[in-house]
């Protein structure tokens, strides 16, 4: 998934309790550019809270139950989420100085996410070529460089090793995130500067919606379009065209933008929407053909996110508390190394203990996660603080 925007809540971080939450938005209407863009970085446990929910969707849905629980939207979420937080981020730098350091921010980005993704990708390549798999130059490269997504659609990560997952199958969300990271930050100090970045990111995903419909019917059909990729035998290399690229996933993240600029203009959605938000939440997730799994859902649900988010902004109720519960911030912490580790993990389970999803399968696989991803957050995530902090970052 995800890649993460675990600790840009957390930049030029403003320590806030939940009661406080309204006093932040009174800020983002009414303050000095300074409160802005103190509110626009106070941090928010809820929001770990929501990741903590999106990775265990994920997580829990690679162990054999994703015919029950929606893996896919717990990436949405974090798409949106992403698009949220580092919206928020670069709001507040525009608020305080007027613009965005873009060095800084790339490097803080680059020192955030390429470490564990670098000792990932090097460890977990290493295990399956140690299992007897083959990984050419290429997938090494697409996996280091988050060209993941576009090389699995046109050369695909196929394994080697029967009944063994390949290894960077996972780093395809990845990839997406990154892309949107390379592009967004130029793009909004442009769209700032002409009032014009809310219709902007609005249009933007109506636009990708459109293009998922475009996609539907030139990738459905026997003379399939170029841009769908190479024919492959796999069936599923068509509904992969609409859910692993980022030309037609970007609307995902594109939502948590649009909430960031809805909130600071004061703007944000009213409370009682979270109810009818509830319901097409559920709705998005009735019908399972190509129209309603790959075109519509993802609009569905990023429109939902949206008018349902205020509710966890605000700060109180019973649904924020449980989410600012510590477990369920660590585990949000904790994401970015689950995300990619458990994936590692089970594909060692795929080799060491068949038949996957067997009981001892089960239990090396989610113990492995637990362990890969704990090492991998203290050891390699945690010692990047104090080089982060160098170029900016006042992550916790």
């Amino acid at each position: 998934m995800v890649q993460d925007a675990s600790d840009a809540s957390r930049e030029l971080s403003m320590h806030v309790t939940a009661p406080g939450m309204q006093e932040r938005h009174d800020a983002v209407r009414f303050g000095t550019n300074a409160g802005r863009a103190a509110a626009a970085d106070a941090y928010l446990p809820a929001l770990d809270g929501l990741r903590a929910v999106s990775i265990l969707l994920v997580v829990v849905s690679h162990l054999g139950l994703d015919h029950v629980v929606p893996g896919a939207f717990g990436v949405t979420l974090f798409f949106f989420i992403s698009g949220y937080l580092i919206t928020r981020q670069l709001i507040g730098a525009l608020a305080l100085r007027g613009r965005i350091d873009l060095a800084r921010f790339y490097l803080r980005r680059v020192l955030r996410l390429m470490p564990a993704a670098s000792v990932f990708v090097l460890a977990a390549g290493a295990a399956y070529l140690a299992l007897g798999g083959h990984l050419s130059p290429a997938a090494w490269a697409a996996a280091l460089f988050y060209g993941a997504n576009y090389f699995d659609l046109w050369s695909g990560y196929h394994t080697t090793l029967p009944a063994v997952r390949h290894p960077f199958n996972i780093l395809w969300s990845l990839a997406i995130e990154e892309h949107f990271y390379a592009v967004w930050p130029l793009a909004l100090g442009v769209l700032w500067r002409r009032h014009a970045a809310l219709w902007a990111v609005l249009a933007l995903c109506v636009a990708v919606l459109a293009w998922r419909f475009w996609l539907l019917d030139a990738c459905f059909r026997p003379d399939a379009s170029a841009l769908c990729g190479p024919p492959n035998p796999n069936p599923l290399w068509r509904f992969n065209r609409l859910y692993l690229a980022t030309d037609a996933r970007l609307d995902s993240l594109g939502w948590g933008v649009a909430l960031a600029l809805l909130e600071q203009r004061g703007r944000l959605p009213p409370r009682w929407l979270a109810w009818p938000a509830a319901a097409l939440l559920a709705a998005s997730f009735i019908g399972a053909g190509p129209l309603a799994r790959d075109v519509l859902r993802p609009s569905l649900q990023g429109v939902a996110l949206l008018a349902g988010m205020p509710v966890v902004l605000a700060g109180q109720g019973m649904l924020v508390r449980m989410l600012s519960a510590p477990a369920c911030v660590f585990v949000g912490r904790l994401s970015y190394s689950l995300y990619l580790w458990h994936w590692g993990a089970l594909m060692l389970a795929d080799a060491l203990c068949p038949p996957r999803f067997g009981v001892t399968w089960l239990l090396v696989g989610v113990s492995l996660s637990m362990l890969l991803a704990l090492a991998s957050f203290f050891l390699v995530e945690k010692p990047m603080l104090a080089l982060r902090r160098r170029f900016g970052s006042h992550a916790k």
